[in-house]
């Protein structure tokens, strides 16, 4: 082969440049590993994710979280989502020059972003959502003009939103939702001129303020035709694929304007949480696409002339509906018979709060795939129509804090898929329903404050995973004890406020998640059961208004969770206990009771510490008991309860003896028994020894 010296020199060049090129690469390399190894630095890592992975022996390129081009082998990617990470951002992430994206979203990330990020001319994708960064959106984002998306939502990121962001031009979009932000909505003409690709736009959930105007906003937004999402900005005339609508939890004033109608392609408007008045425009049912509508928590009204909720009339053109969302405007009115007109997919209709008079009208049945109906704390009357039943499909019903009167329609035992049944608050009257208990799907039963006056149906037991039953402030009647140890996952049971008088069932001590128990203001007797102490997740207990004697048990010193107990207003007796939860109570816990004893701040008489006087306390109810012929083997149960008192000996009984005899003078009325006491006391020593030796 014939020597070419111009191949040769090619040759020469070319490897020398491999060579070159190599060392830049590696040297790029080396810089990218050094700005990702400094910040690693700077981070907390419980999950040893970055620790076990990030190591100088590895190629970057296989780091994990870390992505490079296929030619140049650069960092091009960062995406370090939902690794539980903690710390700041350092200036070094700057120098990753070929950075195309950076995710570092859902971590816990503070502080302020570094200006070196701004070196990122790349950069194309920036997520840093639901951290904690704090202080304002820096201006040097405006030189990221590649930037398509930015996402900041769910930071502590406060002052104005700077002006500089006009100048990302390719901007598609930007969420800036749930910070701190104030000042105006910037919908300014550069704002809208210079974003012209901008589609999806969240600035919600901030403390942005200004009017929304009811004619026209400016017309330079219109050339934003490529609008697909809209957050915290005024409805748009020329916006035809606009189908979001979310301007809710800002301060925004002003009246809904009618323009909105002309967004046609309109399916998700919320608007709720800000401050606009005036009325619910009839216009909103040109919207022929609308499927929710979320208007909610602000200061709206409805025509005072018709006195009815005229814009229900016109939503009637949405055949598509499934959530209204009206709660906690003044609204006032009643609800029309035509709300029945709505489309029959309607699944939400949230109207508690709303100032609402006059009945509930028979047409709300209508809806048969109705999922929630919330139409709480009004000033409906009438009875429940019946036509409830045909909401086959419901999940939740709230009808509580009206003036609904007469019986609880058996139709609602129909309701087969309920979740939650709130009527309390009303002026129901006649019977709890036995069939409730076939709602096996009930976990929220509230039923208190009405005229309600029954038993108790034991079919409730049925009920196996009911989390909460409020039967209070009724007439209920129970004479016998409900057991409702089978209750198994039940949170709360509130029975307070009614005519109760039987014991109280040892079973409740078997629930051991139960978190507040209340059977205070009836007629119950007997004791605290001692299995109350198996109640480990109790927080609330009042048994406060009732018969109840006996002793408090001091198995009640086990329950660490308690922090609110009250026996008040009772007929108990005998030492509060002292361990446990109990130094957390005060002396309303326990007031008007008949021989408690304790300390002095429970403001109750002292207990005698002496072994011999307590001792004549115990043999006073053992006189008492023989003379009534009742001493039996419980009175042995009696005289051990207390361990403070007693050594467990053999002679515990003889000294006992010893007692009784000592106290005889001072017993006068009791002095012919003694001998008769003693006689006793020996047949029930030699029980009394075997038990105790288990004590």
């Amino acid at each position: 082969m014939n020597y070419n010296p111009r191949f040769h020199l090619l040759s020469v060049l070319w490897m020398q440049c491999f060579v070159v090129c190599l060392a830049i690469t590696v040297r790029n390399l080396t810089t990218d590993q050094f700005a990702l190894f400094q910040f690693k630095d700077r981070i907390v890592d419980p999950e040893n994710v970055l620790t076990n992975s990030w190591k100088a022996s590895t190629s970057v390129c296989k780091w994990v979280g870390v992505s490079c081009g296929v030619i140049h082998q650069r960092v091009v990617a960062l995406n370090l989502t939902n690794l539980n990470l903690t710390g700041t951002i350092p200036p070094h992430l700057g120098n990753l020059s070929f950075l195309l994206s950076l995710d570092l979203s859902n971590n816990h990330f503070y502080g302020h972003l570094p200006k070196e990020l701004g070196q990122l001319h790349r950069l194309g994708f920036l997520e840093l959502s639901f951290n904690g960064f704090n202080g304002e959106i820096p201006s040097w984002l405006g030189n990221s003009d590649r930037v398509k998306i930015l996402k900041m939502r769910s930071n502590n990121f406060t002052g104005t939103i700077p002006q500089t962001l006009v100048n990302m031009s390719n901007l598609e979009m930007l969420d800036l939702g749930s910070n701190q932000l104030f000042g105006q909505i910037p919908y300014s003409d550069e704002f809208c001129v210079h974003l012209p690709k901008l589609e999806s736009l969240f600035l919600s959930d901030n403390e942005l303020s200004g009017n929304i105007p009811s004619s026209e906003i400016p017309e330079e937004i219109g050339d934003l035709s490529n609008l697909e999402e809209l957050g915290n900005l005024p409805p748009m005339t020329n916006v035809p694929k606009l189908d979001e609508l979310i301007l809710w939890g800002n301060k925004l004033s002003g009246n809904i304007p009618n323009s909105i109608s002309n967004a046609s392609m309109l399916k998700h408007v919320d608007i709720g949480s800000n401050f606009f008045s005036g009325l619910i425009p009839d216009t909103l049912g040109n919207l022929r696409h609308l499927e929710r509508l979320l208007i909610g928590d602000s200061n709206l009204t409805t025509s005072s002339a018709t006195h009815e909720w005229s814009f229900l009339s016109s939503l009637a053109n949405c055949r598509n509906f499934t959530l209204l969302e009206v709660s906690q405007n003044p609204l006032n009115g009643v609800l029309p018979t035509y709300i029945g007109n709505l489309s029959t997919s309607l699944q939400y209709f949230l109207a508690h709060d709303c100032e609402l008079e006059g009945n509930i009208p028979m047409e709300i049945g209508n809806f048969s795939n109705m999922l929630l109906l919330s139409l709480g704390n009004n000033e409906l009357s009438g009875s429940i129509p019946t036509s409830i039943g045909g909401l086959r499909n419901l999940q939740g019903l709230d009808l509580s804090s009206n003036k609904l009167g007469g019986p609880i329609p058996e139709s609602i035992c129909g309701l087969e898929k309920l979740d939650t049944l709130d009527l309390s608050l009303n002026e129901l009257h006649g019977p709890v329903l036995t069939c409730l208990g076939d709602m096996t799907s009930l976990r929220y039963l509230h039923l208190g404050f009405n005229k309600l006056s029954s038993g108790i149906p034991s079919t409730l037991l049925n009920l196996k995973d009911i989390l909460e039953i409020d039967l209070s402030s009724n007439y209920l009647n129970n004479s016998i004890a409900l057991d409702v140890g089978n209750l198994r996952s039940l949170l709360k049971l509130n029975l307070s406020r009614n005519l109760l008088t039987a014991d109280i069932s040892s079973t409740i001590g078997g629930l051991l998640t139960l978190l507040s128990l209340d059977l205070s203001d009836n007629k119950l007797h007997g004791h605290i059961p001692e299995s109350f102490g198996g109640l480990i997740s109790l927080g609330f207990l009042d048994l406060s208004n009732n018969n109840l004697s006996g002793l408090i048990p001091k198995s009640l010193e086990k329950l660490s969770s308690l922090k609110y107990f009250n026996v008040s207003f009772n007929r108990l007796e005998g030492e509060i206990p002292t361990n446990g939860c109990f130094p957390n109570f005060s002396s309303t816990s326990f007031m008007n009771n008949s021989a408690l004893c304790g300390p002095p701040r429970l403001l109750v008489p002292p207990c005698k510490n002496n072994i011999h006087k307590n001792s004549k306390m115990m043999i006073l109810h053992v006189l008492r008991s023989l003379h009534k012929g009742k001493i039996e083997i419980a009175d042995a149960d009696l005289l051990r309860r207390d361990d403070d008192y007693f050594v467990v000996k053999a002679n515990c009984i003889s000294s006992i003896m010893e007692l009784a005899l000592s106290c005889s003078t001072e017993l006068p009325e009791e002095r012919k028994h003694m001998k008769d006491v003693v006689v006793e006391l020996e047949k029930i020593k030699q029980r009394f020894l075997n038990s105790i030796q288990h004590v």
